[in-house]
């Protein structure tokens, strides 16, 4: 007997990630993915990502920010093939590389606010809220829990 309903397993037996894991994993590594996409455009990038981030060091202070939940993200699949290696040691640590994330982009988006005289913005508004609601999943979500202390079964099992 399993604790959720078998849809919830990989064909491996692992848990999969929680429904939620997927938009705030990607919420919290927005600068990435605004870099390469900029990078990708080739001419406009730069202009694009000037718009966004007018002071340099902010876009390389949120690249930092987003790290611990990109590599929260690049543990999600293939631990059962090294039940101890480097990904499956991330997927235990996912849910505290996500808390890391989501608190460096908020006090990111603080100083931001801050430094605009807290001028209401929508866009502003919603990413708050957002990084907010996100904050209070990552601390209160037992399947986020259960997910990251799965332990691969290895590829014999």
């Amino acid at each position: 007997m399993t604790l959720y309903p078998d849809h919830r397993y990989d064909d491996h037996g692992q848990l999969r990630p929680p429904l939620w894991f997927w938009p705030i994993a990607l919420l919290l590594t927005r600068a990435v993915w605004l870099f390469l996409m900029a990078g990708a455009t080739r001419q406009g990038g730069s202009e694009l990502l000037a718009l966004l981030y007018p002071e340099r060091w902010s876009l390389y202070l949120s690249l930092l920010t987003d790290l611990p939940a990109l590599l929260a993200l690049l543990a999600c699949g293939g631990t059962f093939a090294s039940p101890d290696g480097w990904r499956a040691r991330l997927r235990r640590l996912s849910p505290q590389l996500l808390i890391v994330s989501a608190l460096g982009g908020l006090a990111m988006q603080i100083h931001a606010l801050m430094s605009l005289g807290w001028q209401f913005s929508w866009l502003n508004a919603l990413v708050l809220i957002a990084s907010l609601w996100s904050l209070w999943y990552l601390l209160r979500s037992r399947q986020l829990r259960e997910y990251a202390a799965d332990k691969p079964h290895g590829p014999d099992a």
